[in-house]
């Protein structure tokens, strides 16, 4: 059990400062502690006494970590995320405000999953400590333990602040998508995640009886999950709202230039530079659409001259040659859903029309076992999966090459360049003891072995980071010294999937 000093901690690190420190009214501090608030803006979250006060949003508006701090061990539940204001009904009957499209930050993602009963919950505790490590690389801040189930907080190392753009919130939709990234995820080796719930509503508070995992340092890069979503996007299936597969048109039919999106885009001069989708997706986007639609590559790069000397902050005409050159290589099919609805966001947020999935959309790949070939994606998530189940509990496995291979039927170069990609993306960490045999252990070993005792593994954990970033060794931290920071920026540096998505990243 963490102490109350720990959970008050806690509390703080998920709200990123967002509160005032002290009570407008009727505070136990001096005026001169008041005094050095600082001037500027925060928010107000809800509390709420249970879940059918909950359900029925009969809480409390604070607006202060003092507030917060007289009355959270009381609470069940909380809106972790900050809003900009929050108020109440006529004789305080209600909370009102804590809408989306109010939020003023979004702090973090909290995921919930949910059993049939307290008993399947804790049966199946290791199944869930081993699917809550997102891709081997984002590790929850904390996670919270409840009736039936578990609520996981992956706490940003700062908030994404919100701002109305045209009429919309960017910043909230690109939120939306890495929670729902995150879920599905998770989903996928665990049921009972609640796929449908809101994305930044209402969550169990953290309190000393149900806190059962907390690391301050564990906090997950905005950009690196950012990056890691548009690489996840395209290896989902695109669906429909009844959940049936979009079916691409024929090749007669689905010419990319010819549809609504690509109209609306090729007409646009604000686009601007910088990083995601700016200047630079835009063009390669329109390059891939005609490369899709057979346009021959010279007219291409005659179209994106005009598109680009539009443009109120044009490229380099370099930079357009070579956009059109990566688009024309052979190494895509055309321009990708996720890309050409996020432009549409960003660039022409009033489009009205239909963006109609032609061939590019998603590639309806063979299964599997149909294929003579496996990606290295595949290969990837394979290796991983395998190191994870043959190491359970432990938080380093001995295995070779050489099982590593007959266990999988992967070749040793494929099996090579696999390791190496795991490695470079630190999901992989090779331990070599003198004329022992090699030892492999994963983000998510390390932190289920962590889990079945924090004290006993807080010096693996640093020494696994001291190993692959050496200057967090010196860092100042007291333990645990695990910071995913640090290791995230190589997810934006260099991504085993790099070569995949590399011209579609921005």
């Amino acid at each position: 059990m963490y102490d109350k000093k720990t959970v008050q901690a806690a509390q703080r690190l998920v709200l990123h400062d967002s509160l005032r420190t002290y009570k407008v009214k009727n505070s136990r501090f001096n005026l001169a502690g008041q005094a050095k608030e600082t001037p500027t803006k925060k928010g107000a979250i809800a509390l709420f006494s249970s879940k059918e006060s909950m359900q029925k949003s009969h809480g409390v508006v604070v607006t202060s970590f003092e507030a917060l701090g007289a009355i959270a061990d009381r609470m069940t539940h909380w809106t972790p995320n900050t809003f900009n204001w929050l108020g109440y009904t006529q004789k305080r009957a209600n909370v009102r405000g804590h809408r989306e499209d109010n939020l003023a930050q979004i702090n973090t993602l909290v995921v919930d999953i949910d059993f049939a009963d307290a008993q399947e919950r804790d049966a199946r505790e290791q199944e869930v400590l081993g699917a809550v490590t997102v891709a081997d690389l984002f590790i929850p801040t904390m996670i919270l333990r409840t009736a039936k189930g578990y609520h996981v907080y992956y706490v940003f190392d700062h908030p994404m602040f919100l701002r109305k753009k045209r009429g919309q919130f960017p910043v909230l939709k690109a939120a939306q998508k890495m929670s729902s990234f995150v879920r599905q995820w998770i989903q996928e080796r665990v049921a009972g995640v609640d796929v449908g719930c809101n994305n930044f509503g209402i969550f169990r508070i953290p309190r000393q009886d149900n806190l059962v995992f907390f690391d301050a340092h564990m906090l997950v890069q905005v950009s690196a999950l950012m990056k890691w979503s548009q690489y996840y996007a395209t290896q989902v299936p695109v669906t429909k709202p009844d959940n049936r597969q979009v079916i691409s048109l024929a090749p007669d039919e689905g010419r990319q230039v010819d549809q609504a999106w690509f109209k609306a885009l090729l007409e646009v001069t604000t686009v601007k530079s910088g990083q995601g989708l700016a200047r630079h997706n835009t063009v390669l986007t329109l390059a891939l659409a005609m490369y899709q639609s057979k346009i021959s590559q010279q007219r291409a790069r005659d179209v994106l001259d005009v598109f680009n000397s539009n443009l109120h902050d044009p490229l380099a005409d370099r930079e357009v040659v070579q956009c059109v050159r990566d688009a024309y290589s052979g190494n895509y099919r055309g321009a990708a859903l996720s890309y050409v609805q996020g432009l549409l966001e960003q660039w022409v947020p009033n489009f009205s029309g239909k963006v109609v999935t032609g061939m590019g959309w998603h590639k309806f790949a063979k299964p599997r076992s149909e294929r003579q070939y496996s990606h290295a994606h595949e290969w990837r998530r394979d290796v991983l999966a395998l190191i994870n189940r043959m190491g359970r509990d432990s938080a380093a496995v001995a295995m070779s090459t050489r099982q590593i291979q007959s266990e999988l039927g992967i070749s040793p170069a494929s099996l090579n360049r696999v390791l190496k990609q795991l490695q470079k993306a630190y999901q992989l960490k090779k331990v070599q003891r003198g004329n022992q045999p090699t030892l492999l252990t994963t983000v998510t070993m390390l932190f289920k072995s962590a889990m079945v005792s924090r004290q006993a593994q807080s010096q693996a954990w640093k020494g696994y980071l001291t190993t692959l970033v050496p200057t967090i060794a010196t860092s100042g931290y007291d333990l645990p010294l695990w910071t995913l920071v640090a290791v995230q920026k190589r997810v934006n540096e260099a991504p085993p999937w790099e070569e995949e998505t590399r011209r579609q990243t921005g």
